[in-house]
């Protein structure tokens, strides 16, 4: 696992802060270039320009791969506007799965939370997991005194616990697998019982998990771009013999029971985990209170046949 520092400067203060981070990392640095970066005289008119875009035919992207596990450290400016083609270019280009970044972003005085919001994003949908932001000012501060914070900067993010994370797309297909084993055990449930009541139950319950299915399907293709294909099977008939037996069916709302438990704390944990993805945290809040409401309803069921079994 290697932590990779990548940045992009004009007038030098980024790639004086990335060589302090790689230095205390003692890891590989890459720069980012374009025409403005050979530039320095002048470079507010050239950072206007660079913003509009007019830098991206020329981006020169350093020969940064990545292993997962991998970290990337990234160091750019801010330059009162949106962010830099040059660094929104080099994210859009390279896979970022099960790679964790680290974002450090320079500016004179404040500001930076939209085009942090707009950067980070473009990280997820690359596959990638933003694990820390760094501000630093750069007004008023010398080449050595950015090195030195630079290098606290290294210093914090070597200090971190190192790992392969998971990314939204691999959350979201493990999430597909499991919504299709609660449909496949409902659809199992109606079998097992005559019961009218319980079959209407499990009728609704399983048809709340096709569409929770449906729902995490148009979510990972606005991130993947395509459709995920599951690998789990279709439902299995069940034993004729089992279909009166309370006893079976209260075993598999068992395994419901701790399906849906584990369900909606999932959800819930990626919905804290991607707060600058509204549109993943709208959808996991709405799918973990879904969930959580079949969790009370067939422990509810579940007591209820425990008891009836307990007085035979």
């Amino acid at each position: 696992m290697t932590t990779k520092t990548v940045f992009y400067s004009v007038t030098g203060h980024s790639r004086t802060v990335a060589e302090g981070v790689a230095s205390a990392l003692n890891g590989p640095l890459f720069g980012l270039s374009d025409r403005f970066t050979a530039q320095p005289s002048g470079w507010k008119r050239a950072a206007r320009r660079a913003v509009r875009g007019l830098d991206l035919a020329v981006l020169g992207t350093p020969d940064v791969s990545f292993d997962r596990g991998d970290r990337l450290v990234l160091v750019f400016p801010y330059w009162n506007g949106a962010i830099v083609p040059a660094v929104s270019g080099f994210v859009r280009s390279v896979s970022l799965a099960g790679i964790t970044v680290f974002l450090v972003i320079l500016r004179q005085l404040s500001g930076g939370d939209e085009l942090i919001s707009q950067l980070a994003d473009d990280i997820v949908r690359q596959g990638g997991t933003v694990e820390g932001v760094f501000s630093l000012r750069t007004l008023w501060r010398g080449s050595q005194r950015l090195r030195s914070l630079g290098g606290r900067v290294g210093r914090h993010i070597a200090e971190e616990a190192q790992g392969v994370p998971t990314s939204l797309q691999e959350l979201l297909e493990n999430a597909i697998e499991e919504e299709i084993e609660g449909h496949v055990r409902y659809l199992q449930l109606i079998e097992r019982t005559t019961r009218k009541r319980l079959k209407a139950t499990f009728r609704s319950f399983s048809a709340d998990e096709a569409a929770h299915v449906q729902m995490l399907q148009q979510l990972y293709r606005a991130y993947a771009g395509v459709v995920y294909e599951p690998h789990g099977g279709a439902a299995a008939s069940s034993d004729p013999l089992k279909v009166l037996d309370d006893s079976v069916v209260l075993q598999e709302l068992s395994a419901s029971v701790q399906a849906e438990r584990k369900a909606f704390t999932v959800y819930r944990a990626i919905a804290e985990r991607y707060p600058s993805q509204p549109d993943v945290v709208r959808q996991m809040l709405s799918l973990a209170r879904s969930d959580l409401r079949h969790y009370r309803h067939v422990k509810g069921i579940c007591n209820v046949l425990s008891r009836h079994q307990s007085k035979r």
